[in-house]
């Protein structure tokens, strides 16, 4: 498999069935990856891809979705086979092939003001070989043409079980919430219908059409997806410390992000689920804005933490987040302190609004009743007290 990185050559990707091994050979002085600098040796990964090409292989609800698709095809169905399948439509730094794809775009109004129910399955039927997207939630990949700009792109178009009612309004609040804090986040919206949350890919270069490199922190670690709950927040500060040329202000969106994951008690705040951007050279390196945030705990009562923090995986108190970004994040005490207090007016205006969006939508009621109650948890009893978990939930 040929690869390329910003749109020139830079190797191949082989796979030896007999061995088992995923072997990466550079043709060129062109690196993929922070993690695999320019070698005339290989680059070899045994059983599991290597975490760059990782990273875009699909879990949960796409990942069954393709294997029942391309099992008919291939018969027996191997990480090689499932990545050589969607390589050929994967759109960003790191492309498979150099001739344009053929694809289907549609309007992005036109998916925000659907109301039919149905319209998820139809955006899986017609992007699922182009979704090379990590995330058990049901996602895809959908090419979407925006009418104020009159660009076609690709948007991450969720969706949700029966199981995770509410999801998209779930999505959608705890992201406002972080932009009301300060923290960069891509463009999304919520569908008329309540079905879908639609995210903007922010990986687009927005004055040229190229491409930001990106890499979670799965792939900065050397991990693949399976170990995406290993380690820990501090482990996160101190690469973005090392790999960030812009540390002093990546620093503190990491801090901020931390502590509204803790008061949106959001669980599933995992190393993949944080990431670097770098232009072409690498030289130009900053924390990518935030994203997958939702109240896991609304869901899960007794949910903690994805990651440790302080060596525990508990939801920690005001007086403990605010020495983590002290001693990890460069703050000062008084910027730590600052910044908590902006996260916890962005809770409080979240609050407000979703109180709101109640009155106004009857079937969320109950469902914002148990939000409420976990972001006042946040707001009094957890800000003087670290807990082990919380009580609240839906179920």
């Amino acid at each position: 498999m040929d690869i390329f990185a910003n749109k020139f050559p830079t190797g191949n990707l082989i796979y030896n069935k007999d061995t088992r091994e995923f072997i990466f050979n550079y043709t060129h002085d062109n690196p993929i990856s922070l993690t695999m600098p320019y070698s005339g040796k290989s680059y070899i990964s045994h059983y599991h891809l290597h975490p760059i090409f990782d990273m875009h292989m699909p879990e949960g609800y796409l990942f069954e979705m393709l294997k029942n698709l391309l099992t008919k095809e291939y018969g027996k169905l191997d990480d090689y086979t499932l990545f050589t399948h969607l390589s050929k439509n994967i759109e960003g730094y790191i492309t498979y092939q150099d001739e344009h794809k053929e694809e289907t775009v549609l309007n992005l109004d036109d998916i925000i003001n659907d109301e039919n129910k149905n319209l998820f399955s139809k955006l899986v039927n017609m992007f699922l070989n182009n979704s090379a997207i990590a995330g058990v939630q049901p996602k895809v990949l959908a090419t979407l043409r925006d009418k104020a700009t009159l660009s076609s792109k690709e948007y991450i178009v969720k969706s949700f079980g029966d199981e995770y009612p509410h999801l998209a309004e779930n999505e959608y609040f705890c992201m406002k919430a972080l932009g009301y804090a300060g923290i960069k986040t891509p463009k999304f919206w919520l569908s008329k219908n309540k079905q879908l949350f639609i995210v903007d890919k922010f990986t687009y270069k927005k004055e040229n059409g190229d491409f930001y490199g990106f890499e979670e922190f799965c792939v900065l670690f050397g991990h693949t997806k399976d170990k995406k709950y290993y380690g820990s927040y501090e482990q996160i500060a101190k690469a973005i410390t090392k790999i960030s040329t812009h540390k002093k202000e990546d620093l503190e969106q990491f801090f901020k992000m931390i502590v509204m994951n803790y008061l949106l008690k959001n669980g599933d705040a995992h190393l993949k689920n944080f990431g670097i951007l770098y232009e072409a050279g690498m030289k130009n390196r900053f924390l990518a804005p935030a994203y997958d945030v939702v109240c896991t705990n609304i869901y899960l009562p007794k949910d903690k933490p994805a990651l440790t923090l302080l060596g525990k995986k508990v939801w920690l108190s005001k007086q403990d987040l605010v020495t983590f970004g002290q001693k990890y994040c460069l703050l000062t005490q008084r910027e730590a302190l600052e910044c908590y207090e902006k996260c916890i007016e962005a809770i409080k205006m979240i609050r407000e609004e979703i109180v709101q969006y109640a009155k106004e939508n009857e079937e969320f009621q109950s469902f914002s009743e148990y939000f409420i109650k976990i972001l006042d948890f946040s707001l009094n009893e957890n800000s003087i007290k670290t807990y082990k978990d919380i009580s609240y939930g839906i179920l």
